[in-house]
């Protein structure tokens, strides 16, 4: 039996995908360990992995982001918020998970590690720090930010009247590349430190996709800008990890409402970013209120958590399934997490994206940008903000027409067959 490490950051929506993985390699017959946050634990142990948590500053808990990085909320988002979070978020997480890396491939030498991009921790040993893994897998959980002459990681520069595309993309990645050149400084340092010898980070959206030994990308490459220039054999898509219900799951009582004649509007914020309702699943459900519309809110937390007021024509559940109820959708109402909208866009359905944090204003850039719906360009609409947007995209036949034609390239891969054979082929190397 080969051996096989899956490591995330214990970030919910970091972590999941990787247990998914973990849990399809499982299923391949691999003896595979999982290094993450021990909240995961339940989660993990039902896919038959076994966890080693991740300790010290590594072993945070998203779910009180404040309490353990105070200094974060007083930052703005955009490239202040962004630096911050890789230095420190992530960069001060690195010994940690080198060491916890390090004790694994002690005991089994030969493994093959299998990391979310984020996960920073292969970084020194990869340079000479301590046992390198047989095989380093870096697996884009987020958006392809690698620069391109062809864009930019958020989208395509805005270009003036007379102003050349590629060179506006090579300013605007330039200026982005600045931005965050504190960062990759940062990280430099952390690495460096650990032992790693001749390791530069010249540019970090770069060398998050060139260091692996290989890296598979969870999208296809319709959902993504072109990259002319993107070097041949860098990135593998390998599509999204479709949605599963969890064992045991029954339909509630109002499933049968889905398949009345009003259109059915979905909202979430998704695992992370929902500690504060009142930005996008509250909006939705008061700019439908009273309406001919049946609003499903699935809050990702406790239902206790939520909203004053759930209106006649609206349901809450904590979770819901999404390869059940999406296929029942008529729009998404998302803050643009990478998993939520490919998952309706592989189902057909439209978005409307509202979020400003973390990856979601390139993910909004590509539903806009690739006419799957709109971006609505801000983290708190309001409610006539949401109507209108999820209007237009219901009474434009464009948006679904889009949406449909891309879920024709997801139908054509298998996420988790396609990185079981990745896995494979590093163990025969």
């Amino acid at each position: 039996m080969s051996s096989v490490v899956v490591a995330a950051s214990p970030l919910a929506g970091h972590t999941y995908p990787m247990i998914q993985i973990a849990g399809a390699l499982v299923a391949a017959g691999h003896d595979v360990t999982f290094v993450g946050g021990e909240r995961f634990a339940d989660h993990v142990a039902r896919v038959g992995a076994t966890l080693r948590p991740l300790t010290g500053k590594a072993a945070y808990d998203d779910r009180r982001m404040g309490e353990f990085f105070p200094e974060r909320s007083t930052l703005s988002p955009g490239p202040e918020m962004l630096t911050w979070d890789i230095s420190h978020v992530f960069g001060d997480a690195i010994p940690d998970q080198h060491a916890l890396i390090q004790e694994l491939l002690a005991e089994t030498p030969d493994a093959v590690v299998v990391a979310e991009l984020m996960f920073l921790g292969g970084l020194p040993s990869l340079h000479g720090a301590g046992v390198r893994p047989r095989r380093w897998i870096g697996v884009g959980i987020s958006p392809l930010y690698y620069p391109s002459d062809d864009t930019t990681p958020f989208g395509p520069a805005p270009v003036a009247p007379g102003t050349d595309q590629v060179e506006a993309n090579r300013a605007m990645n330039a200026g982005l590349a600045a931005a965050l050149s504190g960062a990759a400084e940062y990280l430099q340092r952390v690495a460096d430190g650990l032992g790693a010898t001749g390791f530069t980070m010249p540019n970090y959206f770069s060398t998050m996709y060139t260091e692996p030994d290989d890296v598979l990308q969870l999208t296809v490459p319709e959902f993504e800008f072109p990259r002319s220039d993107l070097p041949e054999n860098l990135v593998r898509f390998v599509g999204p990890l479709p949605p599963a219900a969890p064992a045991g799951w029954t339909e509630p009582g109002w499933w049968s409402e889905l398949d009345s004649d009003r259109p059915v509007v979905v909202v979430t914020q998704g695992t992370l970013a929902n500690d504060d309702l009142s930005e996008l699943v509250e909006p939705t459900l008061a700019a439908f209120d009273g309406e001919d519309v049946l609003v499903v809110a699935a809050l990702g937390r406790p239902i206790t958590d939520l909203v004053p007021h759930v209106p006649d024509n609206a349901v809450i559940e904590e979770f819901v399934p999404f390869d059940r109820l999406l296929p029942h959708a008529d729009v998404l109402v998302t803050n643009g997490g990478y998993g939520a909208t490919q998952q309706a866009l592989a189902a057909g359905v439209p978005v409307v994206v509202a979020g400003q944090t973390e990856d979601k204003p390139a993910i909004a850039a590509r539903v806009g940008l690739l006419g799957l719906g709109i971006d609505l360009r801000t983290q708190r609409p309001t409610p006539a903000e949401v109507a209108d947007a999820v209007r237009q995209v219901l009474s434009t036949p464009s948006f679904r027409d889009k949406a449909v034609e891309l879920s024709r390239a997801y139908e054509k891969v298998d996420g988790p067959r396609l990185i079981v054979d990745a896995v494979a082929e590093a163990l025969r190397k």
